[in-house]
């Protein structure tokens, strides 16, 4: 089936263009029609310029065939051919042919004289004057029955052809093959095709002229006339010298470009411009063609009054393009500079570069990435062009190993605390469409390390029914800051509980001084042996606790500082019990039984006796301090490679909701209510 632009002219295809721009509501849509655009005109003239470049070198063999291998590249097809028929004549022929790497020709065996009665279709088409254009072969209309035959024959998939007018007559045809795949033809390309065949047909021209004894200086001067025509409508500056560097012509795009007329620019010389550089010129008279970029500044012109320019003060940035020309001696006739204004070019792309290195600032500043996930595919990649030294980073390092190329690999390496807020109620519900960005800190464990992560997560494409196909991520490395803070957080809390311990302690050392101070007084008031004999036991049993008060801040005071000492030494379970047994039965009251069996096994292990005598005491002291009748049991237990040393008592127990409490620091339980107490 034909193309809908089978039957439109080239001022159809182009108003068509123009609408298609004009349509673009959005910016986005206008932003990617211009970018679409500019990288077709780039491709577009350069291509022009390989061509025009080729047929301006008279002498030189297979001028055509090299210019249709300028064209397969351009269109990235696999044929690209050239036929030709007469109208007194019943065969018509393929005249040029090439083809792509591992295409096979048939020009010689079945494409040569080939009866016009048998592709009526094919022929009455290009005839009339229109394009043939079929995206699916299979899809030809049924009078292109011999046509589809034959292109099948060729594996032919897909196929453009148009016309080449000769005098106005349509004798001619252009022709684009795709073999390997189908291709849907746009009107950019048919518009493309249309503007390289003009120039192409001139060299068609010619080699007919040459090759046709009856071929005469009208029509020479008919196809130097069409050639003017072309030169003079080019999009791109062209200007023609003569063999001393004198301008002999120049067409308006180039005016404007320099911003100049016509009787300025004539009879300049190429090699006074005081912009050109002087290997150029030298290149140029040694017969060499050139390429090269050019910031070219009107200061300069003005300053050497070089011509009279309506722009001044500003530079443009252009590409430029010299080709010598020689006769078939190699005699040098001229050159001629073919050039692009890629200003606007040039400072888009200064806009990018510059977009690009503040990106690439916050990005490598620290141990940041960008990741794109698609969603169509599952796929998860990390994109580190933003990155420099990557491996001086280990996270970046580990990442660049590309073990993580899915949605799957992505859960799994997140933190098990952090997978429902990351996942379920961020990711998910961003690929659901429900939200459109998202900010998190989480976690993610990559070879047995955890690391602390910031991610600012949104979608940038998004399928037909709304829902994003492209998701971006900025992801930073925040795990040194995050540990800082946590340091930070460890001695602000630290702080806290150093002064409720002082709090705590004041307390306590207030309670054993002021029983000290009040019955100190009381003894010397008293003469009752008994009386003050009691009055000193209270002294004494308040010196012992103040003094274990102060040991204990002392401990305390060591820890903190990181000079408490440690003598690791073997040392017997059950002699350390043994000692504190003893000691405990000085101070446990009247109606209290201490309790330890001497003959528990011996249990020998390397540690410090100081340390886990002072733990042990310390439970039998508060079992002393808060049982007032029964017994306190002292005894310990192997499991494994484990001891457990336990003091139990009868005394009054703490209640099931303070429990809990118990092992946070400086809390003193005073709501007891329990009869059995296990301390261990």
């Amino acid at each position: 089936m034909s193309s809908i632009y089978a039957n439109y002219s080239r001022e159809d295809l182009i108003r068509e263009i123009e609408m298609l721009k004009a349509k673009g509501s959005s910016v986005n849509v206008e932003n990617t029609y211009k970018n679409r655009m500019l990288t077709n005109a780039v491709a577009l003239r350069k291509t022009f310029s390989d061509v025009l470049a080729l047929l301006m070198k008279p002498g030189q063999k297979d001028l055509i065939d090299q210019s249709l291998l300028v064209l397969l590249q351009f269109f990235n097809v696999d044929r690209v051919y050239i036929g030709h028929f007469e109208e007194e004549k019943p065969t018509f022929t393929f005249t040029h042919e090439v083809t792509d790497e591992g295409i096979i020709s048939m020009r010689e065996d079945i494409l040569t004289e080939m009866p016009k009665k048998d592709f009526p279709w094919w022929i009455k088409t290009i005839q009339e004057g229109k394009d043939i254009i079929v995206d699916d072969v299979d899809e030809m209309p049924a009078e292109a029955i011999a046509e589809q035959n034959i292109v099948r024959v060729q594996n032919i998939v897909s196929l453009l052809a148009i016309p080449i007018f000769h005098e106005g007559i349509a004798n001619s045809f252009i022709g684009l093959d795709c073999v390997k795949e189908k291709r849907k033809w746009t009107a950019l390309d048919i518009e493309n095709l249309r503007i390289l065949t003009d120039i192409i047909s001139i060299a068609i021209e010619r080699e007919m002229a040459h090759g046709m004894m009856e071929h005469s200086m009208k029509q020479v001067l008919k196809s130097e006339a069409k050639f003017q025509i072309i030169f003079d409508k080019l999009p791109w500056g062209v200007e023609l010298y003569d063999e001393n560097g004198i301008l002999l012509d120049i067409n308006k795009a180039d005016l404007e470009i320099f911003g100049t007329t016509r009787e300025q620019a004539i009879g300049l010389n190429a090699f006074d411009n005081p912009n050109i550089p002087g290997w150029v010129s030298e290149k140029l008279k040694k017969g060499e063609d050139v390429s090269f970029l050019l910031d070219y500044n009107f200061g300069k012109v003005a300053e050497n009054k070089y011509y009279s320019s309506n722009i001044t003060e500003q530079v443009k940035h252009l590409r430029v393009k010299g080709i010598v020309l020689k006769d078939q001696q190699g005699v040098i006739m001229g050159f001629f500079y073919i050039v692009f204004d890629d200003t606007e070019s040039y400072q888009k792309t200064e806009e990018i570069q510059y977009s690009l290195t503040k990106l690439k600032v916050a990005v490598d500043t620290g141990d940041s990435i960008i990741w794109e996930y698609d969603v169509a595919t599952d796929n998860l990649k990390a994109d580190f062009t933003l990155n420099d030294k990557i491996e001086d980073s280990l996270f970046l390092d580990y990442l660049k190993q590309e073990k993580f190329g899915c949605l799957h690999d992505f859960i799994e390496t997140l933190h098990p605390d952090d997978r429902y807020k990351v996942y379920d109620q961020g990711f998910k519900r961003l690929i659901d469409g429900e939200i459109d960005k998202y900010v998190s800190v989480y976690r993610r464990i990559f070879d047995g390390k955890i690391y602390w992560l910031s991610s600012n997560v949104r979608a940038y494409k998004f399928f037909d029914n709304g829902k994003p196909s492209k998701i971006v991520s900025y992801t930073s490395n925040i795990t040194n800051q995050r540990e800082k803070e946590l340091e930070l957080l460890k001695v602000k809390e630290a702080d806290k509980l150093k002064s409720a311990f002082l709090a705590n302690m004041s307390h306590e050392i207030r309670t054993p001084l002021n029983a000290i101070v009040g019955f100190s007084d009381l003894v010397v008031e008293t003469d009752d042996p008994e009386e003050k004999q009691t009055y000193l036991d209270i002294i004494h049993k308040n010196n012992d606790l103040l003094l274990n008060l102060i040991e204990d801040i002392l401990d305390f005071s060591k820890i903190e500082s990181g000079m408490l000492k440690y003598n690791i030494d073997e040392v017997n379970i059950r002699e350390l019990c043994m000692e504190a047994y003893l000691a405990g039965t000085l101070k446990v009251k009247p109606d209290v039984e201490l309790l330890f069996d001497r003959n528990l096994p011996a249990v020998v292990i390397r540690t410090d006796p100081q340390r886990i005598t002072q733990v042990i005491t310390n439970f039998i002291n508060n079992a002393i301090k808060f049982t007032s009748e029964g017994s306190i049991t002292i005894f310990y237990e192997t499991d494994k490679e484990n001891v457990k040393v336990c003091v139990r008592d009868t005394g009054i127990g703490i209640s099931e909701a303070n429990r809990a409490r118990v092992f946070e620091r400086f809390i003193k339980i005073n709501d007891f209510h329990h009869k059995v107490r296990d301390w261990d």
